[in-house]
C-alpha cells in the first residue's frame, strides 16, 4: 500500500468512521479536512503521512484508533476535541513536528507508546479523569521541560520516560 503521489482527498460530508489503514503512506497529504460526522478513526488510518502539516479532527470523534497519526512528523500543533475519550496505542508515536497538543479534560486512557519519539513536544499537561498513564507513553520525548500529572491518577507504570535527556 502507499499513496505517495496523492495530494489532497475529498471525503464525502455522509462518511462517519476513517476505518483501519484507510490512508496510510499518504505522504504527499499536506492537510485534510475530515467531515463533521466523523465519529472514529481507526487503526493505521493516516500512518507515514509525513507530509501532513495539518488536520481537523472534527468535535464529534471519540476515539483515535492504534497507530492512527503514528510517523506524521510533519504535524506541529494538535487539537484533540473534547469528546475523544480515548487515545491508542502509538496513535501519535513519532509524531516528531508536534510541539504542542491539547488532551481534552474526556480522555480517561492513553495507550502505550502514544507520544514516543514526539521529540518536538516541550510540555503536556494531563486531564483529570486520566487515572493511569500507561508505559513508554511519552518515551524519547526529549524536549519536555514541562509535565503535569493530575492528583487522581493512581498508577503510572515503568518507564513512562526512558530517555535519559527528559527533563533537562
Amino acid at each position: 500500500y502507499g499513496c505517495s503521489g496523492l495530494t489532497s482527498i475529498n471525503i464525502p460530508s455522509n462518511v462517519v468512521s476513517i476505518g483501519y489503514h484507510s490512508f496510510p503512506s499518504c505522504s504527499g497529504l499536506t492537510s485534510l479536512m475530515l467531515p463533521s460526522g466523523v465519529t472514529s478513526i481507526g487503526q493505521f488510518a493516516f500512518q507515514y503521512c509525513s507530509g501532513l502539516t495539518s488536520i481537523n479532527i472534527p468535535s464529534n470523534v471519540v476515539s483515535i484508533g492504534d497507530n492512527a497519526f503514528q510517523s506524521c512528523s510533519g504535524l506541529t500543533t494538535l487539537v484533540v476535541p473534547s469528546g475523544v475519550t480515548s487515545i491508542g496505542q502509538f496513535a501519535f508515536n513519532g509524531c516528531s513536528g508536534l510541539t504542542s497538543i491539547n488532551i481534552p479534560s474526556g480522555v480517561t486512557s492513553i495507550g502505550q507508546f502514544a507520544f514516543q519519539y514526539c521529540s518536538g513536544l516541550t510540555s503536556i499537561n494531563i486531564p483529570s479523569n486520566v487515572t493511569s498513564i500507561s508505559p513508554l507513553s511519552f518515551n524519547y520525548c526529549s524536549a519536555l521541560t514541562s509535565f503535569i500529572i493530575p492528583s487522581n491518577v493512581l498508577s503510572i507504570f515503568f518507564l513512562l520516560f526512558s530517555s535519559l535527556s527528559c527533563f533537562t
